[in-house]
C-alpha cells in the first residue's frame, strides 16, 4: 500500500506532490489526535462509571450522561470561537490553519493533566471523585477538537490539488478511522498501567502530535 502511494505521488507534478505530501503527513498525525481524543468513549467512560460521583442533591444521574458533555460544549463554544477567529482576522493576528491544529493537539494533551491530578487524589481503585474532574478535562479537549477537526477539513480543500480534493478528503476521514482503531489499542493498556501513568501517556501523545504538526507549518505554507 505504501509503495503504491509513493509511486502515485511520484507521477504528480512537483507542486502537487508537495501539497499532497504535506496533507498526508497531517493525516498521519491526525491519527494520533483521534486515538487520544476518542478515549472519551473508551477509558474515560470507564472512569465515569467506576470512579465518578454522579449524585447531586440526593439524585443520582446515569454515568452514561457523560457522553452528552462533548456535544453540549461543541454547540455552546463553536460560535464563540468563530467570533474570536473573526476578531483575530480583522487585526491580522489569526493563526494559520496548521498552527490552530497544533494548538488543538496541545490542548488535547494538556487536558489529561487534570486526570493525572485526579488519579493522584484517589484513595483506592474504587474511589469516586467529583464529576468536575471529568468536566474540566472534557471541556479543554473539546476546545482542542474545535481547533483541529473543522480546521483540518477546511485545510484539505484549500491545499489539495483541485482535481483530487474529493480523494484527499477521503484520506482525511480514513485517518479518523485509524485514529479510532488506535483508541481501542490504547485502551488495552488501561488495566495494565497505573491511572497516573496511563493519563501521562495520553498527555505525551497529544503534546507530541502538536509539536510534530508545528514542524509541518512552514512546508504547508
Amino acid at each position: 500500500f505504501v509503495v503504491s502511494i509513493v509511486r502515485w505521488m511520484g507521477r504528480l507534478p512537483l507542486e502537487e506532490r508537495r501539497s499532497v505530501g504535506a496533507l498526508i503527513t497531517l493525516c498521519a498525525l491526525n491519527i494520533v489526535f483521534w486515538g487520544v481524543y476518542e478515549q472519551q468513549g473508551n477509558t474515560m467512560q470507564l472512569w465515569a462509571d467506576r470512579n465518578t460521583n454522579w449524585s447531586f442533591a440526593g439524585v443520582t444521574i446515569p454515568s452514561t450522561w457523560y457522553q452528552s458533555m462533548n456535544p453540549i460544549i461543541i454547540f455552546a463554544f463553536a460560535p464563540l470561537l468563530n467570533v474570536v477567529w473573526a476578531w483575530q482576522a480583522r487585526r491580522r493576528r489569526e493563526p494559520s490553519s496548521v498552527t490552530k491544529m497544533a494548538f488543538g493537539c496541545f490542548l488535547l494533551g494538556l487536558s489529561f493533566i487534570i486526570m493525572i491530578l485526579a488519579a493522584q487524589r484517589m484513595s483506592g481503585p474504587e474511589a469516586r471523585l467529583s464529576v468536575l474532574w471529568l468536566l474540566g478535562t472534557t471541556f479543554i479537549l473539546t476546545i482542542g477538537e474545535l481547533y483541529l477537526s473543522p480546521i483540518g477539513l477546511s485545510l484539505v480543500t484549500k491545499v489539495s490539488p483541485p482535481r483530487i480534493v474529493s480523494m484527499m478528503m477521503g484520506v482525511w476521514f480514513l485517518s479518523s478511522f485509524f485514529g479510532n482503531y488506535l483508541s481501542g489499542f490504547l485502551g488495552t493498556f488501561w488495566e495494565r498501567m497505573s491511572r497516573e501513568a496511563y493519563f501521562l501517556m495520553l498527555t505525551v501523545l497529544g503534546v507530541g502530535a502538536g509539536v510534530a504538526i508545528s514542524l509541518v507549518n512552514r512546508p504547508v505554507r
